[in-house]
């Protein structure tokens, strides 16, 4: 008595390997989209800590702002970045609202890069009273 031995046809081997194609093409492109987001997030992380320690200085410096626009450009995280501040009056004459602009600073190719955060805070006028000291 001989068995039949019965294995897969080239055309049941040709249609699960073109399934696998398929699977694995769009798996690198869920990959692809995955590693684009964790980069913009990082950045994203980066450039915001970057306004934060900005404010953070001026609210430790103690100084009232002028009204005004200015720019500096501070390193966080092995990168440089272009913080852009803008001062701006509020209904009350002792507090200046802050708005921080950050993004990447320009490379060498002279292109401008876009803002990647934006941070809004409130500096008040420090005011020290005579008793302070007693």
């Amino acid at each position: 008595m001989q068995a039949k031995v019965r294995g897969f046809t080239l055309l049941e081997v040709l249609v699960a390997l073109a399934i696998f194609a398929v699977a694995s093409v769009a798996l690198l492109a869920a990959q692809n989209a995955q590693l684009r987001t964790d980069g913009r997030l990082l950045d994203k992380t980066m450039a915001h800590w970057a306004a934060l320690n900005r404010l953070a200085e001026m609210q430790l410096q103690g100084e009232f702002p002028d009204v005004g626009q200015g720019q500096g450009t501070v390193s966080m995280g092995d990168r440089e970045w272009v913080v852009t501040t803008k001062v701006e009056g509020t209904p009350s004459q002792d507090v200046r609202r802050l708005t921080f602009s950050v993004a990447p600073k320009v490379d060498e190719f002279g292109e401008e890069s876009a803002s990647v955060t934006e941070l809004t805070g409130f500096l008040p006028r420090l005011r020290v009273s005579a008793n302070a000291n007693q």
